[in-house]
């Protein structure tokens, strides 16, 4: 048997012819299933850098905001100065000197000045002023007439003794010798002049009644000093200098706030009015200064405000003296004047 690679078999016979003969195409088969990715490849070069684009328009300008409000004016500081001084001193004035009067000023002035340690108002009544006619000390005098001329002054608390020691002195010159002339006076205590040879002292406050004094012939036109003095309860009176009498016991006295006054006994009396000059006036509290025979001051009495020291003390603008009292700060040497202030200022101005 032969084989024919014909893709077809015949036979004949004995014989088998196989013929292979090409048929028609099969339909396609379906697509078989994708293949793993590949690796992924290299990277590639960078690219060269672009020129650059050209520059945006500018854009439009914003609103300008609301303007602030103005700011508080800061106060002026002092021109330079190299003579400013700065001083310290432990106290200013003293602090006991409850009133000072100098009685000092311009001819037929009706202001009197309180150079105490807290300043008083002192307010003028009738015809009484300030005169250059008769003056113990400083060329001035509080001059009074004898018909309803006065001084008054309110008492605070420094002016209100209690059971505590004191002082009250002063100048006198009479113009007349009338019966019972005041020359201070007020609720708790008084002085007067009875007469050319007697003294009184009226202290209704303490304990009620009268001490009566005998002294040297009063005459008019001479002036003389007065005091009344208290010390550990035990009370004296002076004339010029000369304890007049024995000591007396003296109780407490009220803390009335009944205003004293000079000239006049009282003020809710109208009589004993003063025809007469008074000066150099103090009052002290807590200190009886006079416990035996003395010499009356030969000159005014230191301020006791503290301006004799601000004085000794002032060469220009901004001086500045610092004390337990305060801080004083010089504002103007022509007329000198000083400014207080508390030990810790938050703002000085001037």
């Amino acid at each position: 048997m032969f084989i024919l690679d014909y893709g077809l078999l015949i036979f004949s016979g004995d014989y088998m012819v196989n013929l292979n003969i090409a048929g028609s195409q099969g339909a396609q088969g379906a697509a078989g299933s994708q293949g793993a990715a590949g690796a992924q490849g290299a990277q590639g070069a960078a690219g060269s850098i672009g020129s650059d684009g050209p520059q945006g328009a500018q854009g439009a300008q914003g609103l300008q905001g609301a303007q602030g409000t103005q700011g508080v004016q800061g106060s002026q500081g002092l021109a330079g100065n190299v003579n400013v001084d700065y001083t310290y001193v432990a106290t200013m004035g003293d602090s006991s000197v409850s009133l000072l009067l100098h009685m000092e000023g311009a001819n037929n002035s009706t202001t009197f000045t309180d150079k105490s340690y807290s300043p008083k108002t002192v307010t003028a009544y009738g015809n009484a002023k300030i005169s250059t006619a008769a003056s113990k000390f400083g060329g001035s005098s509080a001059a009074f007439d004898g018909n309803g001329d006065y001084i008054e002054f309110d008492r605070g608390a420094d002016l209100q003794f209690g059971a505590g020691d004191f002082t009250i002195e002063g100048w006198v010159n009479l113009n007349s010798l009338a019966t019972y002339q005041s020359v201070f006076g007020g609720y708790d205590i008084g002085f007067d002049i009875q007469n050319s040879t007697t003294i009184v002292v009226g202290y209704n406050a303490m304990g009620g009644g009268f001490m009566s004094r005998t002294v040297s012939t009063i005459s008019t036109g001479t002036w003389y000093h007065w005091a009344m003095s208290k010390t550990a309860g035990t009370f004296r009176l002076f004339w010029n200098g000369v304890q007049q009498g024995a000591s007396a016991v003296a109780p407490t006295m009220n803390n009335t706030v009944a205003k004293w006054v000079i000239g006049k006994n009282a003020t809710n009396n109208s009589s004993h009015h003063l025809n007469g000059y008074v000066d150099e006036v103090r009052v002290t509290k807590g200190l009886g200064r006079y416990t035996s025979n003395f010499t009356p001051s030969t000159s005014a009495f230191a301020n006791a405000d503290g301006s004799d020291q601000l004085s000794a003390n002032a060469t220009a603008v901004g001086d500045t003296i610092y004390s337990s009292d305060g801080i004083y700060a010089c504002s103007s040497t022509s007329p000198l004047t000083w400014k207080k202030y508390a030990s810790t200022p938050t703002t000085i101005i001037f």
